[in-house]
């Protein structure tokens, strides 16, 4: 009798077990969610945007806090399209875990050429976060691959000195990808006197500066904006001579 009661009492607690391990285990066919937030950049312009997920309208920009509700996957496809058409403004394929918030941030100007995502981490106030928007006409595009180069003026000996940031053919570049994180103060911080970058294109075929043909330089001084933002510096020339702007998301 000792024995058979042992081997019940082991039977039960396996069952327990059991069905303990179960609870803990995700039901392979039932549905979790997550969500999703997505943001547009101020841009002047801007149309109406929508965002689809798994090829399906979720809402219209902005989807702000607390996100909106989406099915989780693997290699899913959320994209941002001019609401109403199927004009793509940006996509990318994402992996949803349960409960999940993913955040992502989009800007579109048709007339700028602006069409992607864009940073949207939040930036320390003694540096920047930079994107590069390629709008160098037909002087540049007689080369057939340069790079851009990013130096700054060194207040100590009055020289531009490499800050060995290069954004490598950039003739294939509208706008980048990922920012560029610059400092806000460089050099002589203790006198108040902010950074002072400066932009160079490289021609790869001779490893040479490109000299612009009116001024002869080959730099040009980038936007001086504040600290503990994204921006888009936007990179055009007229017959040659490059200016640039700031755009602030």
């Amino acid at each position: 009798m000792k024995t058979i009661k042992t081997n019940l009492l082991l039977f039960a607690g396996g069952i327990l077990l059991l069905a303990s391990c179960a609870k803990k285990e995700e039901l392979p066919n039932k549905t979790y969610y997550a969500r999703v937030l997505v943001e547009v950049a101020a841009l002047p312009g801007t149309p109406a945007l929508e965002v689809r997920y798994q090829g399906k309208k979720i809402g219209d920009l902005p989807l702000m806090q607390p996100g909106t509700t989406v099915e989780t996957g693997s290699n899913t496809k959320l994209a941002v399209f001019v609401k109403g058409t199927d004009q793509l403004v940006a996509d990318t394929v994402v992996n949803l875990n349960k409960n999940q918030l993913s955040t992502y941030k989009v800007a579109y100007n048709k007339d700028l050429g602006i069409s992607g995502w864009i940073s949207s981490k939040p930036v320390q106030q003694d540096s920047m976060s930079i994107q590069f928007l390629n709008s160098l006409g037909d002087f540049y595009k007689a080369y057939p691959a340069y790079d851009l180069c990013i130096f700054y003026y060194d207040y100590n000996t009055g020289t531009l000195e490499d800050y060995n940031k290069t954004l490598i053919n950039f003739q294939n570049i509208k706008l980048t990808a990922s920012a560029v994180l610059l400092p806000y103060y460089f050099g002589d911080k203790a006198n108040g006197l902010i950074n002072v970058f400066v932009g160079r294109i490289k021609d790869r075929a001779t490893g040479q500066f490109v000299n612009m043909p009116s001024s002869g330089q080959d730099f040009f001084v980038l936007p001086q904006v504040d600290g503990g933002a994204n921006y888009i510096f936007n990179l055009y020339d007229t017959s040659g001579e490059v200016s640039s702007d700031s755009i602030a998301l």
